[in-house]
């Protein structure tokens, strides 16, 4: 990954962390990558572990929403921006805050890029 690419990356993972729009930028180099994942139209549908859709896992914590594609990515998000006592819902079902959590991944990883919005 090229200076540019690194400097887009962050850009867009921090306007994702602030709830800020995201840059206008050209994103194909970083979906070549796996960085990214871009809908029909080139937009940014993903950059994991953020969604820029409602229709997978949802983040709350103090007030705020991020969403993930999946409650993977949900772990993600709490991870990255270091929350504490954030609340994870994924398919209807919010997730313990206490013990452990289990979830299945029916796909294998080396997979998952192969429809990485299903996965």
């Amino acid at each position: 990954m090229d200076e540019h690419d690194l400097q887009l990356r962050r850009a867009l993972l921090e306007a994702f962390a602030a709830g800020a729009p995201l840059p206008e930028a050209d994103y194909r180099s970083l979906a070549a990558q796996h960085v990214v994942a871009l809908d029909d139209d080139g937009r940014v549908l993903m950059a994991h572990p953020f969604a820029n859709h409602t229709a997978g896992a949802r983040v709350d914590c103090g007030g705020r929403t991020w969403w993930g594609n999946c409650a993977w990515d949900a772990f993600g998000i709490v991870a990255a921006l270091g929350l504490q006592d954030a609340t994870i819902t994924a398919q209807g079902v919010t997730l313990p805050r206490d013990g452990d959590a289990v979830f299945g991944v029916l796909v294998p990883a080396s997979h998952w890029w192969d429809d990485i919005a299903f996965t």
